[in-house]
C-alpha cells in the first residue's frame, strides 16, 4: 500500500521517513516502510498480519497506482490515493473529482474473476461513482482473450480497452470494436469439423446439417467475443429458429432483437463494466444487416419481415455462386 497514518495525517510513502511510526488506516496495525533504490516505495503489513486489506502487489501496480495519481493530479482532478470506501470493504487505488463527479480509477494487474470485477463495478454504481478499470501489461499481451475483453468500457460513446503503460507513464486507449470478415470458401468445411463436435443431435434432426448450412452460418462478426460458443453454432440455432417461424410473419425492430437475444440466452458473454447487453445489441443488429444482405429478412417501415428462409447449399459450386454473391454486395 501506498497511504499510510501518521500523527491523523495520511502521508504517501514516497514522502515517508524511515525514523517515523505509520499505521493502516483500516485495521491500525503498525506498518514497515520499505524504501530503497530498487524497489517502489510502500507500506507493509507484518507477517502475521489479519488485516483484510493486506495483500502483496507487484512492482508495476504500485508503480502504476502512484504514476495515475501524479498523472490525475496534472490535470486537476484532485486525486487521492488509496481511499478505502467501508460500505464496499475496498479501497479505490485513485479516487478523483471531476467536475463535481467522483471518479475511481482501479488499476488491474494481477488475474480478477468476472464475479468479482461485477461486485466491484455495482459497488461504485451503488454509490453514484463512475469507475474505470485500467490494465496493467499482463492484459495487454492477451487483448483478444475473454478475460481481457471483459473491462471493455464506453469512453466517448465508443467501446474501448484502457492501459496504463508504467514505463512511458502514460495513458494508452484501444478501440474494441466488432467487425465482419469476408467470407472465405475455403474456410467453410473446417466450420463444418467445429460444429459436429459441438452438437448431439437425434437422427431426425441431423439432415439440416446433412444437407449443409446457410451461408449466413458461414460468415463472421469479428473482434469482441459475444458468445462462450463459438459463433458458428449461434448462428446454426438462429436458422433452425428461423425455419419455425412462417414466412411474411413481420417484427417491430425491438421484438426482432429481443427475439435473437433469447436464442441460447445463457451463453452470451457478459461485460460488467458496460450497461447491461449494450455490446450484444451491438452485435446483432449487425447480423440482422448480414440477414439482410444475404435476402432472408427485408426492413420495411422500422419493421423486420422474414422473407426467405436460410437455404442450405448443397453442392460446393452453389456454395461459391453464393458466396460470390455476397461477397459482390461489400464492394
Amino acid at each position: 500500500m501506498l497511504v499510510a497514518k501518521s500523527n491523523d495525517q495520511f502521508v504517501n510513502a514516497f514522502n515517508a521517513n524511515k525514523r517515523e511510526e505509520y499505521y493502516c488506516p483500516e485495521c491500525g496495525e503498525q506498518l514497515i516502510l520499505k524504501k530503497g533504490k530498487c524497489k517502489v516505495a510502500h507500506f507493509a503489513h507484518g507477517v502475521n498480519s489479519k488485516c483484510q486489506l493486506q495483500k502483496g502487489e507487484s512492482y508495476e501496480h504500485l508503480l502504476g497506482k502512484q504514476q495515475i495519481f501524479e498523472w490525475a493530479r496534472q490535470n486537476n482532478w484532485y486525486p487521492e490515493l488509496e481511499v478505502y470506501i467501508s460500505s464496499l470493504k475496498q479501497r479505490a487505488d485513485v479516487l478523483l473529482n471531476v467536475q463535481g463527479r467522483q471518479v475511481a480509477i482501479e488499476f488491474q494487474c494481477s488475474p480478477l474473476s468476472l464475479i468479482d470485477l461485477q461486485e466491484r463495478t455495482r459497488g461504485y454504481e451503488k454509490l453514484g461513482i463512475k469507475c474505470y478499470w485500467f490494465l496493467g501489461s499482463p492484459y495487454e499481451l492477451k487483448i483478444h482473450q475473454r478475460q481481457t475483453q471483459k473491462f471493455i468500457q464506453l469512453l466517448n460513446n465508443r467501446y474501448r480497452l484502457i492501459f496504463w503503460n508504467i514505463k512511458s507513464a502514460a495513458i494508452k486507449i484501444v478501440n474494441a470494436t466488432i467487425w465482419e470478415q469476408r467470407l472465405n470458401l475455403r474456410q467453410i468445411n473446417k466450420n463444418y469439423r467445429t460444429l459436429h463436435q459441438l452438437i448431439s443431435l437425434p437422427e431426425t434432426k441431423m439432415n439440416f446439417l446433412r444437407n449443409g448450412l446457410p451461408l449466413i452460418c458461414h460468415q463472421r462478426l469479428r473482434g469482441i467475443q459475444v458468445t462462450k460458443h463459438p459463433e458458428i453454432y449461434w448462428r446454426y440455432l438462429v436458422c433452425r429458429k428461423l425455419a419455425d417461424i412462417p414466412l411474411f410473419t413481420s417484427f417491430s425492430q425491438t421484438s426482432w432483437i429481443k427475439m435473437l437475444r433469447k436464442v441460447e440466452a445463457s451463453e452470451w458473454v457478459i461485460f460488467p463494466c458496460l450497461p447491461p447487453m449494450i455490446l450484444i445489441n451491438t452485435y446483432l443488429r449487425l447480423f440482422t444487416g448480414q440477414l439482410i444482405r444475404c435476402g432472408i429478412i427485408v426492413r420495411r417501415k422500422k419493421r423486420i419481415i422474414l422473407v426467405k428462409y436460410p437455404r442450405s447449399s448443397r453442392s460446393l459450386a452453389e456454395q461459391e455462386q453464393e458466396v460470390q454473391k455476397l461477397l459482390s454486395g461489400y464492394q
